[in-house]
């Protein structure tokens, strides 16, 4: 069933597993990811162009799908079912009048729905269970705040363990559609987002702190190479006692300060002067360098910030979903 189709699939440069099977009579298709089994993270994505592939504000569908995969990834197997259901059953046509209306009215996209003579959510889940038996699983971790997506799954047989997926709103449009969610679907969301905001500030906080910390580390390093104590001159007079000796051969000596050759000949001094330029000559070396890094750094914060903060907050999902079992 699905050795066909098994390849290796790469995402957010992370490797794994991949077969296809279809769902239904072209009713979606079911993405396998690693070894598959019981308990396993299964998620059930219906279709939406806007969020999913044009990366629309107007819903949470993009970044559900993101975190979803994310969490699969980090487990290393689940499955993704994603199911032509676009416009939560509506099609994409009747999604955008569903959007004109809710923009001309003021309406969440649930009310214009029926005020087009539309339901809801007209959304089915059977050939989606009935898919997942056929891969031999009975028990899964869904990810969802659908409670409908639980009663339909487990109305097939399955036996069903809901994982919440909360994804911080990014505007108030989309705070407002997950509070249409919450109130006419029964969606398993919070109802402030003034918590989860928090987190995420803190987890950014910790990871500029870090950077600046680095910044302050290296900054100091170089303002120490480049103001060197003063040099202790008194190594000239050793030197003077160095050159009566005689038997020896030649020798490098270094002191404080100083640098001088010994032989039982001659002896030459290089001064604490010479010695000290040494420092000034690399002294812009390790400036620019050091601001090449700091440069480095603020410009690849923003970018290393946003996949830190993605990945522990995938870790803390994942945890939690293991927690629920």
């Amino acid at each position: 069933m699905l050795a066909d189709t098994t390849h290796v699939f790469t995402r957010r440069r992370r490797d794994i597993r991949l077969s296809v099977v279809e769902v239904g009579n072209n009713q979606g298709h079911a993405l396998v990811f690693g070894d598959i089994g019981n308990d396993c993270l299964v998620r059930v994505h219906s279709r939406c162009l806007y969020g999913d592939a044009l990366r629309s504000d107007d819903c949470d569908c993009g970044p559900e799908l993101d975190a979803s995969l994310d969490m699969i990834q980090a487990a290393g197997r689940g499955v993704l079912l994603y199911l032509e259901q676009e416009g939560r059953g509506a099609g994409l046509v009747g999604k955008a009048r569903g959007y004109r209306v809710s923009q001309l009215e003021h309406l969440d996209t649930f009310s214009s729905y029926r005020k087009l003579g539309f339901s809801p959510d007209s959304r089915t889940y059977g050939e989606a269970a009935r898919t997942l038996s056929a891969l031999g699983l009975t028990s899964i971790r869904l990810l969802t705040n659908n409670p409908d997506k639980v009663g339909a799954l487990e109305s097939e047989g399955l036996r069903v363990q809901s994982v919440p997926l909360h994804i911080l709103p990014p505007n108030r449009s989309v705070e407002r559609y997950l509070a249409a969610k919450r109130q006419q679907r029964g969606h398993s969301l919070p109802e402030n987002w003034r918590v989860h905001r928090l987190r995420y500030a803190l987890a950014m906080a910790t990871f500029a702190v870090i950077v600046i910390a680095m910044i302050t580390g290296l900054s100091a390093c170089a303002i120490d190479l480049a103001n060197p104590g003063p040099p202790d001159t008194s190594v000239s007079g050793h030197a003077e006692l160095l050159s009566t000796a005689s038997g020896q051969t030649d020798t490098d000596i270094n002191m404080v300060g100083a640098q001088f050759t010994w032989s039982p000949q001659k002896t030459r001094v290089l001064s604490p002067a010479n010695s000290h330029a040494s420092v000034d000559d690399g002294r812009t070396t390790v400036l620019v360098a050091i601001a090449a890094a700091a440069a480095a750094i603020g410009l690849a914060a923003g970018y290393c910030g946003s996949r830190a903060s993605r990945r522990v907050l995938t870790r803390i999902r994942l945890l939690r979903s293991n927690s629920l079992l």
